[in-house]
């Protein structure tokens, strides 16, 4: 952060710019260099008095902007490789931030043939684009495939007259049975051919093509811009075994992979199948082993809880027999207690009945005395009915 004193210094953005355009020194930029590139042509519109067109380098897409007073651009031809003077300006762009290197144009030194012709250029720009997009991964494809045990198919374009097809199912041993091949027989000398091949193989979605041939010169029908275009346009997965080693042709560079003979191809069939299959097999077995392990942990585990519970309730039955036998005890005792409680109650009462009747024998023989009537009977029933009346409130 910059300060001026204790004062912050504020900045707009075009101040920034000024400020770094402004920095900016090379020594090349205090007099005249030559600038050598690929002529472009831009808008032909004059702005200043100059024309704004553009210098590509001759392998790159690296690019400068050029501005050519309107005697020299008329000497110019596009896509020439040219050679000119003249000395760098900069031009500040505030829309998006950035400044501008230019050359402003001062004579025209050479204008030669072009060291990459168009259709070279148009090459080196499809391997670009092919590298930028990515190069599909084959291998893993078929494995995914084998493990999921999905289907697909496979086409090979081979020439009218090729034997190649022999020799891949020779070298596909076992997975032979495994794999949708179909070999497709075209004009491998006819551009056509291979194209409205692999356009129908793409629409039928196959989800690999490949094109074989054996080994032999003429390659230069590999070499075709439009074949090369075609292949890395396709949504199938691309492959080839063009049977050449030394001579790497363009469709060889963008096929998602490449081999030198059709031997190889089915070689490769087989080993990715073969792999693949023993990969699943220990990877079941080592899932196989893990479930078993699991399963036991799981069963022992079981066990001790079963054990920890049958515990617990053996502690709960011994402690429930004993607060059983506890709750008998004391229901005995209270039972023995009301008892005697009664018993001794029955005494008392007893011992009121002979309090009683010991009364009424008195008064008995007392009105005996005073009377002739006969109340030793009358006392008797009465203490009979008193007895009676007694034992049967008792019961």
């Amino acid at each position: 952060m910059e300060t001026e004193g204790s004062q912050l210094i504020t900045y707009s953005p075009a101040a920034v710019l000024n400020l770094f355009n402004n920095s900016i020194s090379v020594n090349q930029a205090r007099r005249i260099i030559q600038l050598k590139g690929v002529y472009i042509p831009g808008k032909n519109s004059v702005y200043s008095g100059y024309y704004y067109d553009t210098f590509r380098d001759e392998s790159s897409e690296t690019a400068i902007t050029i501005l050519v007073p309107p005697l020299i651009r008329n000497e110019l031809q596009p896509n020439k490789t040219v050679t000119v003077t003249g000395f760098i300006t900069r031009r500040i762009v505030n829309a998006s931030g950035s400044i501008q290197i230019q050359l402003t144009v001062t004579d025209l030194v050479e204008q030669t043939q072009n060291k990459y012709s168009d259709e070279e250029i148009k090459k080196i720009e499809l391997m670009q684009a092919k590298a930028n997009a990515g190069y599909r991964d084959v291998y893993s494809w078929l494995k995914e495939n084998i493990i999921t045990e999905q289907t697909f198919k496979i086409g090979i374009i081979i020439g009218k007259s090729g034997i190649i097809d022999s020799d891949i199912k020779h070298q596909l041993r076992e997975s032979i049975g495994f794999y949708n091949l179909s070999f497709h027989r075209v004009n491998l000398s006819s551009e056509q051919e291979i194209l409205a091949a692999m356009d129908r193989l793409n629409a039928e979605h196959y989800g690999l093509i490949a094109i074989s041939r054996g080994g032999g010169e003429n390659l230069d029908i590999f070499n075709k811009l439009n074949l090369a275009e075609k292949a890395v346009g396709l949504e199938s997965l691309f492959i080839t075994a063009i049977g050449h080693k030394d001579d790497v042709t363009l469709l060889q560079k963008v096929a998602d992979k490449s081999f030198i003979t059709p031997s190889e191809l089915g070689q490769f069939f087989n080993d990715t199948y073969n792999h693949t299959v023993e990969e699943l097999q220990n990877s079941r077995a080592k899932l196989i082993d893990s479930v078993k392990a699991q399963l036991d942990a799981n069963y022992r585990k079981e066990i001790d809880n079963l054990n920890e519970k049958l515990k617990a309730n053996e502690e709960l039955r011994v402690k429930t027999a004993g607060d059983l036998e506890k709750v008998y005890q004391e229901k005995i005792a209270l039972l023995n207690s009301q008892l005697n409680g009664g018993l001794q109650l029955q005494t008392e009462k007893v011992a009121v009945l002979h309090e009683q009747i010991s009364a009424y024998k008195a008064q008995v023989s007392s009105l005996e005395n005073k009377t002739g009537t006969n109340w030793t009977l009358l006392v008797i029933a009465i203490i009979l009915g008193v007895v009676v009346g007694y034992l049967l409130n008792r019961h």
